[in-house]
């Protein structure tokens, strides 16, 4: 069974049958996708800012990470024709939409620097690069300290996930607690437990 819907353009009179990919309109009278006459800008030329020596290192950084999600959202995209049940469906789908707005935010903070020469601060990435340097300059002390309290808030949250009393809190949760095992690893790195 196959859950993917989609359009199906039906000859030049322009009606538009909105279907199952399996019912015997789905292939017929498909007009070809017309091929891309324009390649999309090169990074570089479109922020072209980035080539500058005082580029700060937070936006060479994010761009490092949006060609990433750049490549997760492409081979994503493919499987959604493939979701063979409601919940795998969600899955992807679920990715897919993390993966859209992420880039939305790349791309206030990159038109937001091109336009003001100031950076933004606002994706996600730049509160865990500010984590992160915090971490770095923090005290042995400091650091057993925030690892205990990253250890209590990742019980905290598995607790939580475990109840399933709010499902509907679940995605934000798993973020959380995808945030928190980053946040351990990295003071494990910096207090040298592995």
């Amino acid at each position: 069974m196959r859950f993917c819907n989609r359009i199906v353009f039906r000859g030049s009179g322009g009606a538009v049958e909105r279907g199952r990919e399996d019912s015997p309109a789905a292939g017929a009278n498909l007009a070809p996708t017309p091929p891309r006459t324009t390649a999309p800008p090169k990074t570089r030329d479109q922020w072209p800012f980035l080539n500058e020596p005082d580029c700060p290192v937070e936006l060479q950084a994010l761009i490092t990470r949006r060609i990433t999600a750049y490549h997760q959202y492409s081979s994503l995209y493919p499987k959604l024709r493939d979701c063979q049940s409601v919940t795998e469906l969600s899955t992807v789908c679920g990715k897919l939409l993390d993966a859209y707005i992420d880039n939305q935010a790349f791309f206030r903070e990159m038109e937001y620097y091109k336009k003001h020469r100031k950076v933004l601060g606002r994706h996600p990435f730049f509160r865990h690069y500010q984590q992160l340097t915090r971490l770095r300059s923090s005290t042995t002390g400091q650091l057993f300290r925030e690892r205990q309290r990253t250890l209590d808030n990742i019980w905290r949250v598995k607790s939580e996930i475990r109840k399933g009393d709010k499902p509907h809190l679940d995605a934000k949760r798993r973020k959380r607690l995808e945030e928190y095992e980053l946040k351990l690893q990295e003071i494990n790195n910096l207090l040298g437990k592995n």
